[in-house]
């Protein structure tokens, strides 16, 4: 008689293992997921080269119907301020010093602070900050542009669409402006995106998470998240409200006129790959089982945030968070799937907005001289 083959990988689940081995036979039970270990799904490729198409498509006849105005995100649209800033490392334990934070230094870095869908600030919304870090060691852009690390964040630490199949039902669903019908049929992403709906008094105030999880060094995952500093004052932005739809972007210009401003960047590791989860980023990592901890600072110094031509400059970013370290290297599927989408789509969007800088440059020169 044959050997039956030995399924009991993890002995605390002795019980459950021998009981769907009895019912089904576990000769094609996928194994337990280790630490910072990934599940690729074979449909991956194929859903990432539908989702770019379906965006290009939809970038094209924006651009076809409006060729005058840069082509908005398809996700956060609304640029509210690009600040510059520095990233500041410290000495860290050896656990943290990894890649990027592996020795103390500076680093120049511009964020994007945005709205996910609205356009009016005063309207409860998913905000989003994005990070681009330049001048690291090591770290390069999917371009093959030196030294970028980008880093993605929202204001709610879950995606509404976790999986590379839930965000390519809802990426056909928006493109096809059948938005409804995704969460129609997806009852739990629609309680997650009401559940990040969200009206900041600050945006200096708040929480941002990566949502997705990232490699940290050999043998480790992390998520990241973004908060004000220990001891930071608090912003004097007016509550939300009165009748400002751009509230958010002048509280914040008022603030850094004033002064500067100070966010950490944190991580925090993946302690159960049961619980915490590489493949899905619609559920969130327990705080109280894995606390986050401070690797670097983010300074704002005073500056000018509200003015169009830096606001015209930020409009012609690209982030990509495959834009890195290798230490730092997108972990999951849907940061897998995003690789092909947000180069192709970013590079459109930037070549489109080159050339109208083009074309307003050679409007205010028409002769070609100097300004």
């Amino acid at each position: 008689m044959p050997s039956r083959p030995d399924c009991g990988r993890r002995p605390r689940h002795a019980g459950l293992v021998l009981m769907l081995a009895a019912v089904a036979g576990c000769g094609d039970a996928e194994p337990p997921l280790a630490i910072a270990e990934e599940r690729v799904s074979p449909a991956e490729s194929r859903l990432e080269a539908e989702m770019t198409e379906w965006i290009l498509a939809r970038y094209r006849r924006q651009r076809s119907a409006h060729p005058e105005r840069p082509i908005p995100r398809f996700n956060q649209p609304k640029t509210l301020a690009c600040p510059s800033a520095v990233l500041r490392v410290p000495d860290l334990p050896e656990r943290l010093a990894r890649g990027l934070f592996a020795r103390p230094g500076e680093y120049p870095a511009t964020l994007r602070f945005a709205n996910a869908t609205r356009q009016d600030d005063r309207e409860k919304d998913l905000r989003g900050l994005s990070i681009r870090v330049e001048a690291v060691p090591g770290a390069s852009g999917v371009d093959g542009t030196p030294g970028r690390q980008d880093f993605l964040l929202n204001s709610h630490p879950v995606l509404f669409a976790g999986t590379p199949e839930a965000f390519h039902a809802f990426v056909e669903a928006a493109t096809d402006e059948r938005m409804w019908w995704y969460f129609l049929s997806h009852p739990r992403s629609l309680w997650i995106a009401w559940q990040a709906r969200g009206r900041p008094d600050s945006l200096l105030d708040m929480p941002f998470w990566s949502t997705t999880p990232y490699r940290y060094g050999e043998g480790e995952a992390v998520k990241y998240a973004v908060r004000p500093c220990d001891g930071a004052p608090s912003p004097t932005a007016a509550p939300a409200g009165g009748d400002d739809p751009d509230f958010l972007r002048h509280a914040l210009a008022g603030r850094l006129a004033e002064g500067g401003a100070c966010l950490a960047l944190q991580v925090q590791f993946q302690q159960d790959p049961e619980r915490m989860p590489i493949e899905d980023a619609s559920v969130a990592w327990d705080e109280s089982r894995s606390p986050f901890h401070t690797v670097a600072r983010l300074t704002l110094p005073a500056q000018r945030v509200d003015d169009p031509a830096a606001l015209s400059r930020c409009e012609g970013m690209a982030f990509n968070p495959w834009n890195g370290h290798p230490d730092h290297r997108p972990l999951g599927g849907v940061n897998r799937v995003r690789r092909g989408i947000y180069r192709a789509v970013g590079a459109l969007r930037t070549e489109h907005q080159a050339s109208l800088a083009s074309s307003a440059e050679a409007g205010r020169h028409p002769t070609g001289g100097s300004p």
